[in-house]
Formats: structure tokens, sequence, C-alpha cells
């Protein structure tokens, strides 16, 4: 029976863990706790959810897109498609696998537990207790949990290549970064946010121009088929990411989305120019202050997700954990990253955009419930945004930086 408090005495048995055998412990607990929610999934609340209001994930997209790659056809020729090409072929190796909705949680779930130890390894350069917690607490995060495992969402393929983008830059590997940066474009676009930093931090014109081309080369060669044999169906993917649409029943939780729900609909040129002048002022702010690489994508990524009008809960995974370096050392941060999901999964009650074809709480205040709630999420990713940047976190920390943070947390 131990005479310490619970936490405490849970964070000394994580930090008894020898170091060698941290990256098993990691994997070994993310294959007990992903493989028991699955689980449970199966046997209970999939059937439950399924038996009351039909299918509610976009898995019959990621089956026919797969398959239809599997039977020799083109994307967006032979089969409609909104998104980049990449990702489709991605859904490929769960199809093969029987495209059972079972093989995709897996598949969405395993890619939460490569994140989990690219977290790890790449930043235990710097703590190896701290990243050894990082990792544990990213699998613990509702955020990216529930979206991968209960909501079978494939948003945890795009996170994976964007942090490991991020992880890749902070260790001075720029070329590498850039590369899955590309790779991130063409299969979620939501990479491409990540690019205008590492130019920002990379110092030599030289290393610049070697960045630009790979994406640029593996840019032509993804998308040159496409080109040839489908030019007008490829070329219309971009409106889905940027001027919004979709015939796919995807929830959207943004301010944006609320707003329009409730008669104040803002077209989607607006809307995208607003991001765009956003997205400039942080980037002006990222060299104005001179952010490290870390600091600068949180901003970037908590402006993009305020002003971007087609926001899925799944999506603020991504801040969440880069704002896991700080609260790594602060509890009441660390509760915080938590709490925040619960307005935002709140909000899915009253979006309009859902399989049943009204909201789920269908009332005529339905629109103002959700906006009050995706303002309460957003203003809580704020506060804890401002609060994360007036320090430094422990990777950018000098040793007697850290044992203050350390004491005074």
């Amino acid at each position: 029976m131990p005479t310490l408090r619970p936490i405490a005495w849970l964070g000394k048995r994580i930090g008894s863990i020898p170091q060698a055998k941290r990256g098993l412990a990691l994997l070994v607990f993310g294959i007990l706790l992903l493989g028991g929610l699955i689980a449970l999934d199966q046997l209970v609340i999939n059937k439950m959810l399924e038996s009351s209001i039909g299918q509610f994930s976009d898995i019959s997209f990621y089956q026919e897109r797969a398959q239809t790659i599997l039977d020799g056809k083109w994307l967006y020729r032979d089969v409609q498609s909104e998104a980049p090409p990449l990702i489709s072929y991605f859904f490929v190796i769960p199809q093969l696998a029987g495209g059972a909705v079972a093989a995709y949680q897996t598949y969405f779930a395993a890619f939460t537990m490569l994140t989990a130890l690219a977290l790890y390894y790449g930043l235990r350069k710097w703590d190896n207790l701290k990243a050894f917690k990082i990792g544990i607490i990213y699998l613990l995060s509702p955020f990216g949990v529930i979206e991968s495992v209960f909501g079978i969402q494939d948003e945890s393929i795009m996170v994976f290549l964007f942090l490991l983008a991020v992880i890749l830059a902070l260790r001075g590997n720029g070329r590498l970064s850039a590369l899955t940066v590309a790779v991130g474009i063409w299969t979620k676009v939501f990479a491409g946010l990540f690019y205008p930093v590492l130019f920002l931090k990379t110092k030599e014109w030289r290393e610049r121009l070697v960045h630009l081309g790979i994406i640029a080369v593996l840019s032509i060669a993804i998308s040159l088929p496409f080109l040839i044999v489908a030019p007008n169906e490829f070329l219309a993917f971009p409106t889905y990411y940027f001027l919004g649409g979709s015939a796919t029943p995807a929830t959207g939780i943004s301010i944006w989305d609320f707003l329009g729900a409730g008669g104040l609909n803002v077209p989607g040129m607006v809307l995208l120019g607003v991001a765009l002048v956003g997205l400039v002022g942080g980037l002006w702010l990222v060299k104005k202050r001179d952010l490290e690489i870390w600091q600068g994508i949180l901003l970037i990524m908590v402006i993009f997700l305020i002003f971007y009008s087609r926001i899925l809960v799944g999506y603020y995974i991504l801040p969440v954990a880069f704002l896991l370096v700080w609260a790594v050392d602060d509890r009441k941060m660390l509760l915080k990253t938590f709490l925040m999901y619960l307005p935002f999964f709140a909000s899915l009650a009253f979006t309009r955009d859902t399989r049943l074809g009204h909201a789920f709480i269908n009332e005529p205040w339905s629109w103002a419930a959700g906006l009050a709630l995706s303002l309460l999420g957003t203003l809580m990713l704020i506060d804890l945004t401002l609060q994360a940047l007036r320090t430094k976190p422990f990777i950018y920390r000098s040793q007697e930086e850290t044992e203050k943070a350390v004491k005074s947390s």
C-alpha cells in the first residue's frame, strides 16, 4: 500500500522504469490500452451506437477508395475523393487485412501508438523521463485515443506525419523533415502549415532551396499521374479544404460552422482570406519574437484552428501534443489539456452536419449551444497557449532552468 499520494506514487513508479526499457514499456502500455479500448468498442459501444444512429464514421469512404486502388482503378476518375491521394493509399493496408471496421480501427490506433513512440524517442535526448511521460500522456489524451479508436478517424495518420516532421527539424534533420512535410501535404494537406516555420528557422538559403526542391520534386511525382488521367477531378479536391463543401458527413465544430447554422453564413473565400491573414501575422510574430520551432508551430497551429472553417475534434490533438512539453512540468496545465476535450466533444451533439441529417440535439437554439461550447474550448486553448509561450519548455532550457522549473511545479 503506497504511503505517497496516488499521482506522486505513480510518478515515482514511472521514473523507476530503467531507461533502456522505457521504449518497450511504452509500447506494451499502448498495446494494452488501445487493444482494450478496441475490444470494448467492438463488443459493446459500436453495437449500441449502430443500433441507435447507424454507422457514424467515414469508414465506407475509406473502404471504397482503398478498394478502387486495389482494383487497379484511378482515384478521382473512378471514385470521388475530397482528399489528397496518399491518404487513400494508406488505407490499402487495412483493406488488404479484410477491410472490416476492426481492421481500420486497429490501423488508426497503430498510428496513435507510433506518434507516442516518436514523441518519446524524439524528445528523450533532452530529458528521457519527461519524454517517456509525454509518450504515456499522449496515449491517454482523449483527443487522440477517442477519435482514432471510437471515432475511427484517419487523423491519427496526419498527426503522426505532422509531429514527425517537427521532431526531425527539432533534432536538426531539416531535409528529412522537408521530405516528411511533402508526404504529409499529399496525405492530409495540414503538414504544409509547418513548412513556413521550418523555412524561417533554417538560416542558410542553400538549405532552404534544398528543402523547397525536395517538396517540389515529390509533389510533381505524386500529382503528375493524376493531372494526366483526371485533371479536373484532381484539382477539385482543394475546394474541400479551403472553401468548404463535402460529400462526406464529417461533423464540423468550428465557430464558423455554428454561426452558419444560426444563419450567419460567411463566404468561404472570406474565411480563407481571414485564415491567411492570421497565419501571416503568426509567422511575423515567430520571426519578430524569434520563437523556436516548437513554440512557433504551436502558435501557428492555434491560429489555424481559430480561423479555419472545417475543424474536427481530432485536429486539436496537434496543439495538445505540442503543449505537453510544458504540461509535463505543470500538473494544472496538464489537467486543462484533458478538460479542454469536454466542450469540444459536447459541441458534437449540436453540429448540423451528421449522418442523422440534422443535429443530434435538434432545437432552434442548438447552434447557439454549439457555438458557446466551441468558444469555451477555443478560449481554453488560447489560455493554455499564452501560458506556454511565457516560458521555455524543457527542450530549450539549460540544466539550471530545468531544475528551477521542477521545484516550482
